[in-house]
C-alpha cells in the first residue's frame, strides 16, 4: 500500500475514533476537550446563521479558525486546541447567539437522546420485565423467596446490581389483619403488590399480587389467620408480616420490527398486547388499558392443538420444535408435569381441555385476525391460551430477542 494512501486511511480511522469518542463517551474525555468541541460546534453554527452578514475576509478568517481548531483536536494537541479554540471564539464573540450556554447544549442533548429513545422503543426495540413465573426455567419472573435474616450493607448492594434482588423485611407495629392485595404498574417498567390491612395501613412489595398471596399462604402459620393457607393473616404487635429476598423478573428487550420482515415461528418466545382479549379478563385481568404477556408461541394459523399430559400436539402430531420438547421431557430444571390440559368439569369454558383442542383462525381475506396459541413453559402455573384462547395477530408485539439484566444464566439471546 502507498504511503500516501495508508496515512490517508489512518487519518480517516483517527477521525471515525475520535468523532465516537467526541459523542457517545464526550463526558469521559477532558474538559478542555469538550470545551474547544463546543468552540467549533458554536463556530460552524455561526456561519451557517450569519452566512449572509459576513465579509469574504470575515468568513476566510472564521473557517481557517476552525480547519487549525479541528486539526488541534485531531491531534490531540491540548495547548493549540485551546488556543485555536480561543482566537475563534474572538471571532465571533461580537456576534449575538454564536456560542450556546452550556445548560442550552445539555438540554438540547437530553431532548435528542429522549427522542431517540422513544423513536427506538416505539418503532425497533422495547424493553419489557417479566412479572410471573410463567415462564420458568426459561426466563425468570419475580420469585420471593423467604430469608431467615436480612444480609449486611456490602452483601444487598451487591445481589441489587447483579441479581436485582431486593430485601423486604416488615414487622406489626400493632396487631394488623390483611384485608386485600393490588397489582400495579410503577415507573412503566416494575410490578409491585399493595397489601393492605383492617388499620389503614399499606404495604408495598416489588412482586407481582400472585407470588406475594403465595408467600402469605406459604408462610402463615398465624393461630388467627381466616382459614387453612389463607393469605389473610392476622399479625400481632412486633410479628414479621414478611422477611424475604425479592429477585428481579428478566428483563428482555422485545424486537418490533422482526413480524415486519418474516412469519411468527412455532417455538419462539414472544410479546403481545392482551387488549381486547377477553377470556383475561373474566380470569381476573385488567382489560381496562391492556398489558403486556411473554409466552411461548406454540400454534400458527390454521393449527389443531390438543394436549396428552405431558406432550403438545400440533395437528395431532407431537410438537418438534427443540423448545417446546424441552418442556414435554418434563428434565430439570423444567416442572415434572409437562404441557397440561385443562380439566373440563373444572374449567366448562377453557380452550385447551382434556376433552377438545383449540383450531386457529388462518384468515385469509384479514392477516390481522389471523390467531396464534400462547403457552408458558411452566404451564402448572400459567394463565394462558388453555384459559382464554388465541392471540390474534393485531395483538402481537415481536419476538423476545435477549435478556439484558439481571446478569443470571438467562443474560443474553433469548432461544
Amino acid at each position: 500500500m502507498a504511503t500516501g494512501t495508508r496515512s490517508h486511511l489512518m487519518r480517516l480511522l483517527k477521525t471515525i475514533l475520535f468523532a465516537l469518542l467526541d459523542t457517545i463517551f464526550a463526558w469521559f474525555t477532558p474538559k478542555w476537550r469538550r470545551e474547544a468541541r463546543m468552540s467549533a460546534k458554536a463556530g460552524r453554527r455561526f456561519l451557517h446563521f450569519y452566512e449572509d452578514k459576513l465579509s469574504g475576509d470575515e468568513r476566510a478568517a472564521i473557517e481557517e479558525r476552525l480547519a487549525g481548531l479541528d486539526a488541534a483536536l485531531l491531534a490531540w494537541d491540548k495547548e493549540a486546541s485551546m488556543r485555536a479554540a480561543n482566537l475563534l471564539s474572538s471571532e465571533t464573540a461580537p456576534f449575538r447567539g454564536a456560542r450556546r450556554s452550556g445548560l442550552a447544549e445539555t438540554a438540547e442533548a437530553l431532548f435528542v437522546i429522549l427522542v431517540v429513545f422513544l423513536g427506538i422503543r416505539t418503532y425497533y426495540a422495547q424493553p419489557f420485565r417479566i412479572p410471573t413465573g410463567s415462564m420458568q426455567p426459561s426466563l425468570n419472573g419475580i420469585v420471593i423467596h423467604p430469608v431467615d435474616e436480612v444480609p449486611n450493607l456490602a452483601a444487598r448492594v451487591k445481589d441489587a446490581v447483579l441479581l436485582g434482588s431486593s430485601y423486604v423485611d416488615e414487622k406489626a407495629d400493632v396487631r394488623k389483619t390483611v384485608t386485600g392485595f393490588q397489582q400495579r404498574q410503577k415507573w412503566l417498567l416494575f410490578t409491585e403488590t399493595v397489601v393492605s390491612f383492617d388499620d389503614n395501613t399499606q404495604l408495598s412489595i416489588p412482586c407481582a399480587q400472585g407470588a406475594v398471596m403465595e408467600y402469605f399462604r406459604s408462610r402463615n402459620a398465624n393461630p388467627f389467620a381466616r382459614g387453612a393457607g389463607s393469605p389473610f393473616a392476622t399479625f400481632e404487635a412486633g410479628e414479621t408480616i414478611i422477611r424475604a429476598r425479592i429477585d428481579a423478573g428478566d428483563m428482555v428487550v422485545v424486537n418490533r420490527m422482526a413480524y415486519h420482515f418474516r412469519q411468527p415461528r412455532r417455538g419462539e418466545t414472544f410479546v403481545f398486547d392482551t387488549l381486547g382479549i377477553e377470556g383475561i379478563r373474566d380470569h381476573g385481568g385488567d382489560q381496562s388499558k391492556g398489558t403486556h404477556y411473554i409466552k411461548r408461541l406454540c400454534g400458527l394459523p390454521g393449527d389443531t392443538l390438543t394436549i396428552e399430559q405431558p406432550r403438545l400436539f400440533v395437528n395431532g402430531r407431537p410438537a418438534d420444535e427443540w423448545q417446546i420438547q424441552r418442556v414435554a421431557a418434563r428434565s430439570a430444571p423444567y416442572n415434572a408435569a409437562g404441557y397440561v390440559p385443562l380439566n373440563q368439569a373444572r374449567y366448562p369454558l377453557g380452550f385447551i381441555t382434556d376433552r377438545h383442542g383449540l383450531t386457529l383462525s388462518a384468515d385469509k381475506q384479514n392477516p390481522n385476525l389471523r390467531e396464534y396459541a400462547a403457552l408458558g413453559d411452566n404451564t402448572v402455573n400459567s394463565l394462558d391460551s388453555r384459559y382464554w384462547g388465541p392471540v390474534r395477530q393485531y395483538n402481537i408485539i415481536g419476538p423476545a430477542g435477549a435478556s439484558i439484566w439481571p446478569f443470571t444464566s438467562h443474560w443474553g439471546l433469548i432461544p
